[in-house]
């Protein structure tokens, strides 16, 4: 969990600055090698180790997926098909990343550009120069500049904690999806326990989980998309299929949030049922009927507020994505760790009603962001505003500035001066 929480701060923002193809390329690279690893180790301590690369590569990549929805929405054999896969992708993925390729009508160059896209490119080139086409050749001739691909900076992810908004959005995002991590650490010790299950089905209990998240899916996105045009058409702002919307008028903290509720409230109950009936050693029946709650609530929960955070930070999804995983993988690891040593010094029961009356606080979270987050947005997206003014204001005064430096130094400003000075010495 702790390699999940730190791939994507390091992959997410070379891939915000120089695209999402090379950024996959490099998770797909090393997520085979550490399959092949896996293949063939015997020894713990590399198995431990291959498979923090291995959770490396893969928890990158799962930040990459939703970065390239948000580009173009407005989420022992194992290495040989992830080798047939990597083949595939390198031969077909094209980028998508706004930086690098804008809206998709800007072609993609080096190691951004497929195969694919390089054939079709080269062939417009051919028919524009059939056609005479200049205005179409100029515009393929003046994406072939060198552009340098930055150092991965992790530091860029760790800088939307400083926001006061995206900070308690983590936060949330955070607590909920360690829920989720801690009911599922306690399955393999108390399933096993209490009702004397095997490995095999052990593994079958965690289906009722998973079905639960499978119903969040398929059903809280169109929930999500319909209270997003409720309140744009309640606001009378205008929506247009394709294209981004201004956020600055729409309360987009309370379109989320408004969905999210009642999914928070499914899954703090759905936890103290589990709990208790684990304590009471009920039927079977009643835990795997609160872990499909708790996947259902929990996923709601979870990926609403990922929604969020992609539309609090458009310009940079990866990163924003990357943030999540840093925060909910650590505070996972954590819980983890802590939930039997709890469950043995206070009952399951006692253990997971905590739990839940943590979700009972974290609801004044949700009014508060409904609250105050769009206030706070505006504030932070003006505070971002007088910042780039300035920047541009100091740099346009270096640039008046720099004739008279020029002249005195004589570089270029000063060949032109002196220019000026020798048309005066022929007129006297």
């Amino acid at each position: 969990m702790i390699a999940q929480a730190i791939a994507p701060a390091i992959i997410a923002g070379m891939s915000d600055n120089s695209g999402r193809r090379l950024s996959f390329i490099i998770c797909f690279v090393i997520f085979c090698v550490a399959n092949i690893g896996l293949a063939l180790q015997t020894n713990y301590a590399a198995l431990l180790v291959l498979r923090m690369v291995q959770a490396f590569g893969c928890s990158a990549a799962i930040a990459l997926s939703t970065a390239v929805v948000a580009d173009i929405a407005t989420s022992a054999e194992r290495a040989i098909f992830s080798g047939v896969l990597l083949v595939i992708f390198g031969l077909f993925f094209p980028e998508t990343c706004r930086n690098v390729v804008g809206n998709g009508s800007v072609p993609a160059k080096g190691i951004n550009q497929s195969l694919l896209g390089y054939l079709q490119q080269r062939r417009h080139a051919r028919q524009a120069a059939r056609d005479g086409d200049d205005d179409q050749q100029s515009v393929h001739s003046s994406v072939h500049q060198k552009k340098k691909v930055p150092f991965p900076n992790p530091l860029a992810t760790l800088k939307l904690l400083g926001d006061k908004e995206t900070c308690i959005v983590l936060l949330y995002n955070g607590l909920f999806f360690t829920g989720m991590m801690v009911a599922t650490a306690v399955i393999p010790e108390l399933f096993a326990t209490i009702y004397d299950l095997n490995t095999l089905y052990v593994g079958l209990c965690y289906i009722a989980m998973g079905v639960g998240s499978l119903t969040s899916a398929l059903t809280m996105g169109h929930v999500v998309d319909w209270n997003f045009r409720r309140h744009a058409h309640k606001l009378g702002i205008p929506l247009t299929k394709g294209k981004q919307q201004d956020l600055s008028d729409l309360p987009i903290e309370r379109v989320r949030f408004e969905v999210i509720l009642p999914g928070h409230i499914i899954g703090t109950l759905a936890f103290i049922v589990f709990g208790w009936t684990l304590t009471y050693r009920t039927s079977l029946a009643g835990p795997e009927i609160a872990l499909y709650f708790i996947g259902l609530g929990v996923s709601t929960a979870f990926n609403i507020t990922n929604t969020l955070l992609i539309d609090l930070h458009r310009d940079r999804p990866a990163t924003a994505t990357a943030a999540v995983n840093f925060v909910r993988c650590l505070m996972s690891a954590g819980g983890a760790a802590a939930i039997i040593p709890m469950c043995d010094a206070m009952t399951p029961g006692w253990a997971f009603t905590f739990i839940a009356l943590v979700y009972v606080v974290l609801i004044s979270v949700i009014f508060l962001l409904m609250a105050k987050g769009q206030k706070w947005r505006n504030e932070a997206r003006e505070k971002r505003v007088r910042k780039a003014e300035e920047l541009d204001a100091r740099a346009l005064a270096d640039v008046e500035g720099s004739p008279r430096r020029g002249s005195c130094g004589g570089g270029d400003d000063g060949s032109s001066s002196g220019g000026v000075a020798q048309e005066t010495g022929k007129a006297r």
